[in-house]
């Protein structure tokens, strides 16, 4: 999934590179993201079984029996959790987007002030603070979303994908932390060198949970050779009988 580039609005003249923030939000936009169950798991497998017969016999086949259902209703549920991921998302992107609005507005302004330097640097704390309570509060979401719906028990792929699902979680629940940690420090740095060191405190978090997250997939291996839907046909044999 494509990292949104979040807070389009040009900042011209504003020395940004000093209080740029684009970074911080890609990289918190990290957390979100949603992993769905690979479609091969839902794939059909079929396993034929006939009864052995020493006559002759006419071949009839039983229509395919599918155990769809309970898959069916756990791909609705997956995709109600991914969702609501998505919204969490949206949320905090607006909010970042209206308090770039506002920063810029603020910017703006202060060119006709008397204390330029004190209205932009209020400005950078508005904003600083906007983007951690908004961190913050998409962190609060994901926690409390929690783990995505378990896979319907009973099958072969049923434990891989609830192990993928618990390591996706367990690598929000990290960036979350992290997020939560980034929105406490960032209203306080108020230089471009503390604001660096709190900006690479959170890189190397979410770097952190990266690699723990990689290694516990690697770990886990590849899914089961059989899909997690199975379609068996049963051949029964008729006994023609001559008179």
């Amino acid at each position: 999934m494509p990292i949104s580039n979040v807070g389009s609005v040009p900042l011209k003249g504003v020395h940004m590179k000093k209080f740029n923030t684009r970074g911080v939000v890609a990289l918190s936009l990290i957390a979100a993201l949603g992993v769905a169950t690979p479609a091969v798991a839902f794939a059909d497998s079929t396993t034929t079984t006939t009864t052995p017969t020493t006559t002759t016999t006419v071949p009839v086949t039983t229509t395919t029996v599918k155990n769809a259902h309970p898959w069916e209703q756990y791909r609705k549920a997956e995709q109600a959790y991914l969702k609501q991921l998505s919204v969490i998302n949206r949320t905090f992107r607006s909010t970042v987007e209206v308090a770039r609005h506002d920063y810029w507005l603020a910017i703006k302004a202060s060119k006709g002030s008397d204390n330029r330097a004190a209205a932009r640097t209020a400005a950078r704390a508005a904003l600083s603070l906007s983007i951690a309570n908004a961190m913050s509060a998409r962190a609060t979401a994901l926690i409390a979303l929690g783990s995505p719906p378990n896979a319907p028990a009973g099958y072969p792929r049923s434990a891989y994908i609830d192990a993928v699902h618990a390591i996706n979680t367990t690598y929000r629940a990290s960036v979350a932390a992290a997020d939560n940690a980034f929105a406490a420090a960032f209203p306080g740095a108020t230089t471009p060198a503390a604001r660096a060191v709190v900006r690479a405190t959170l890189e190397l978090a979410v770097a952190n949970a990266a690699l723990v997250r990689a290694n516990a997939l690697t770990a886990l291996g590849p899914p089961p050779a059989n899909p997690g839907t199975t379609t068996t046909t049963t051949t029964v044999p008729v006994t023609t009988t001559t008179a």
